[in-house]
């Protein structure tokens, strides 16, 4: 995938709906984090354009302005926020590779548009890094430039390498499967693409957060979302849409407004300016490099969630883990986990858009680790672990290690029956009973150095994950991990 350090390379593609815009909000704020190829407007079973000339009626259909609107926001704060970090891209340059692409109808791929084509250029360009195509809503628009490809060079002496150069380089990041141009072509077609599909845990940071278990929703509420979001963090921040906050998006149909009064009278289960979604965030949750690793390997885990090989190309969220509060195996506490870091994060950066010094605002530490982040270990050995932590604004820095149990392959298989949750045939929660497992005793958790007493029955070739954080004292708090993989010679 990639290595520890690199920046991931990433193009998105959406469909416009209201979770839709707040993720690429968030994203905005976090653009300097990854290297953006791109931002593709599509289409999905929830929302297209519709055709006239062809008799197709739109559906949901938000328009493209709102794209360059966000655009024309970020700009605003694009100041500041270089004060704060580098790396974020220009509005210029966002301008210039935000492409609208096959939009008129669910799952149309046959026309060859400005979006489709700017795909095919990135996915034959000489840029050997890995492609993350991070999909908000259908792939069609993914499905045409590839099927581009597929006619321009089938029948030629450049086909297997052509082919070769995509497996390599284009991953695809599937949330839900929103049209069906990935089953009809994409998976028969181009069958050695690699694929992470997350098929259910995104409905956890989106519209189905009000099934968990509150100790997760401490920090997706109105009140946190009043105080350290929506208001007086500056003109892109504005445009978040939150539940009954005045926003009216056109196109969008009359019963899913929920930024009107009107939603909020029929859903009483709300408050006002309580959390909407964005349900599309863990693709780039997923991509953002804090030292979880998971980008070396999505069954890592990391903010965007775990997965588990389905086989060698295709990855799904089908990865339990264990959840104190609810003292059962869930698929969606892999995603859970994060919540509070992630939003302590995102606070972090909206004060970013208005602070226009850097003493004003407070930055992540950095963190390190003494002997290295991949280490052969011997059965029943003990060992010691140094973390060097560094802090920009000279705050106070708290450490914190714990084994992530479930990423390691030492350890006893999960044995119980899956219980599953589905609502009109979507799939919202698997769990399953079991205990968490405490075989691996870990002396001074609290301090910068560790000692690990390893089990004596680890077998050659086991893994254990070993995540040190270390979080500062300011506001918001903000924190940063490694992930220190044990190997059992």
């Amino acid at each position: 995938m990639i290595d520890k350090a690199e920046k991931s390379r990433t193009v998105i593609t959406t469909d416009g709906e209201v979770d839709d815009m707040n993720s690429v909000i968030r994203f905005l704020l976090y653009a300097n984090e990854m290297d953006l190829a791109g931002i593709v407007l599509t289409s999905s079973m929830y929302h297209y354009a519709g055709d006239q000339e062809k008799g197709i009626e739109p559906f949901r259909w938000t328009g493209t302005e709102w794209l360059f609107d966000i655009i024309d926001r970020y700009e605003k704060v694009y100041p500041n926020l270089c004060i704060h970090a580098k790396g974020y891209p220009t509005p210029e340059r966002l301008r210039k590779i935000t492409k609208i692409g096959n939009i008129s109808n669910v799952g149309e791929m046959e026309q060859i548009t400005e979006g489709s084509a700017f795909l095919t250029d990135l996915f034959l360009d000489d840029d050997p890094r890995t492609l993350y195509v991070q999909t908000w809503g259908g792939t069609n628009t993914t499905a045409r430039a590839l099927k581009t490809i597929e006619e321009r060079y089938k029948n030629t002496d450049q086909w297997e390498k052509v082919q070769k150069k995509i497996y390599q380089k284009v991953v695809i990041y599937i949330i839900l499967d929103q049209d069906d141009s990935y089953g009809n072509y994409i998976a028969k077609a181009w069958p050695d693409l690699t694929i992470i599909n997350d098929r259910f845990n995104f409905w956890h940071f989106a519209y189905a957060w009000k099934m968990h278990c509150p100790e997760v929703n401490q920090l997706i509420t109105a009140d946190w979302f009043k105080e350290n979001i929506k208001f007086n963090h500056g003109p892109l921040l504005d445009r978040y849409a939150l539940i009954g906050d005045g926003i009216y998006i056109d196109g969008e149909l009359y019963e899913e407004q929920r930024g009107i009064d009107h939603y909020l009278e029929k859903h009483p289960e709300y408050t006002k300016y309580d959390f909407i979604s964005e349900g599309d965030s863990p693709s780039f949750f997923y991509l953002i490099n804090f030292g979880l690793r998971s980008l070396e390997d999505p069954s890592y885990g990391g903010w965007g969630g775990r997965f588990v090989k389905a086989n060698n190309q295709l990855y799904l969220n089908d990865a339990f883990d264990y959840n104190p509060y609810t003292q059962q195996y869930e698929v969606e506490y892999n995603l859970e986990r994060w919540f509070d870091d992630i939003q302590n994060d995102f606070a972090a950066r909206a004060d970013w858009c208005v602070a226009d010094s850097y003493e004003k605002a407070n930055h992540a530490p950095s963190i390190s680790i003494k002997e290295g982040l991949d280490i052969e270990v011997d059965p029943g050995e003990v060992i010691m672990l140094h973390a060097l932590g560094e802090d920009p604004d000279g705050n106070e820095l708290h450490y914190r290690w714990w084994r992530y149990f479930e990423a390691d392959t030492y350890g006893k298989a999960l044995e119980s029956e899956i219980k599953t949750l589905e609502i009109e045939g979507l799939v919202f929660s698997k769990t399953r009973s079991g205990e968490a497992d405490h075989s691996v005793h870990l002396e001074n958790a609290d301090t910068d150095t560790v000692t690990i007493h390893l089990p004596e029955d680890m077998k050659s070739g086991d893994t254990i994950h070993i995540i040190v954080e270390v979080t500062d004292n300011g506001t918001p708090t903000m924190k940063r991990y490694q992930r220190v993989i044990l190997t059992a010679k």
